[in-house]
């Protein structure tokens, strides 16, 4: 099938092989928006396995800028994401929280759904703007409502929930073909039972939060860090070459999640708006929040919190910022020549570290 363009408007002569197992119901897709579906895909097929429970992610070049299940939600949750009333069904839930992990971040995204879509999260779609979607069906009124998105021309990809590919994939670069066996690790609870430091037993919500942030992460641009809480991942920290940086960054995010769930949406002012679309008020909510709390770290608040990482922590430095921020939990790889100090700084604070036998780099 003939793609819109290639990875920019001016690369032509893009093409997918479908194959069976994928389906075109609408739109017409670019390179990027296939990278993102099936990359997304992955991620919430694998987090509804992990859970039992639907699974949604938001994910804008390549890496998601949220991921959740559907779960409550916190007092002021649903506000900040510009939401009415508490949704009918799980997969809303999971997508509301999904997006509204950084709802700037997310505009124009590629969603993926685990479950089938019913109409309460196709209207909730088309409220939103966003490129496209893939899931593994749609009611007949979900694709009847997500059709007339775009003036017709949104991106709904239809995927067979059973389809597994090959061992072995392939990519070409530069006109050189890359192999490898491709990453089939199942991160489950069993992957969770190495405790270095602090209470041996994790509480379900944890290592319900501990599977939503890795699995992300084996999904996001490496090097990457999540925080995630009540199995929702709320901060992603992608693609940055120092670790302390993406600790910094999916902190940062999830810091300001939080104090957007704070604020009084009562005694906001919208008027100085000139069009009070749905991204104006993101950033009226953005722009009351730092006025009101700026970098104060109140997401020490919650109980809970939980750090990943795709690969070791070279430094404590890391861990310091994680207390600054009220993390319980770490969850990541070891390996580097300062393990004892980081182990014996998490013991120091009162953090669990959890240690994974694997990496899971992704590029």
């Amino acid at each position: 099938m003939k793609l819109k363009y290639g990875m920019n408007p001016y690369q032509g002569k893009a093409e997918i092989d479908l194959k069976n197992e994928l389906e075109l119901l609408n739109g017409n897709p670019s390179y990027i928006n296939f990278l993102d579906a099936l990359n997304s895909w992955q991620l919430v097929m694998e987090l509804e396995e992990a859970t039992g429970s639907a699974a949604a992610t938001s994910f804008k070049h390549v890496s998601p800028s949220g991921a959740a299940v559907g779960a409550a939600f916190l007092p002021g949750e649903l506000a900040s994401y510009n939401y009415p009333s508490q949704p009918e069904t799980q997969q809303s839930a999971a997508y509301l929280k999904a997006r509204g992990s950084d709802r700037l971040a997310s505009f124009g995204d590629f969603i993926a759904v685990s479950e089938t879509v019913e109409e309460e999260l196709a209207r909730l779609v088309r409220s939103e703007v966003s490129d496209g979607i893939i899931a593994p069906g749609y009611s007949e009124k979900a694709l009847e409502i997500l059709k007339t998105k775009k003036k017709g021309g949104y991106c709904v990809l239809k995927i067979n929930k059973e389809y597994r590919p090959a061992a072995l994939e392939s990519r070409e670069l530069f006109g050189f073909k890359l192999k490898q066996e491709r990453n089939h690790l199942k991160l489950s609870p069993e992957m969770l039972k190495n405790v270095r430091t602090g209470s041996q037993e994790l509480p379900d919500a944890v290592v319900t939060s501990l599977l939503a942030g890795l699995i992300t992460l084996k999904y996001t641009q490496s090097n990457s860090l999540s925080v995630a809480v009540g199995g929702h991942v709320i901060g992603v920290g992608a693609g940055q070459q120092s670790r302390i940086l993406c600790s910094d960054l999916a902190l940062t995010k999830a810091n300001k999640w939080y104090q957007k769930t704070r604020l009084d949406y009562d005694s906001l002012d919208y008027a100085a708006a000139e069009k009070l679309t749905k991204t104006a008020k993101d950033l009226i909510h953005d722009q009351a929040r730092e006025a009101l709390f700026g970098s104060r770290p109140l997401l020490a608040e919650l109980d809970g919190v939980c750090l990943c990482s795709d690969a070791f922590f070279p430094q404590t430095d890391n861990i310091e910022l994680a207390h600054k921020f009220g993390v319980k939990y770490i969850a990541a790889p070891m390996g580097s020549i300062r393990d004892e100090e980081i182990l014996a700084k998490c013991e120091a604070y009162g953090i669990s570290f959890i240690e994974l036998e694997c990496r899971l780099f992704h590029h």
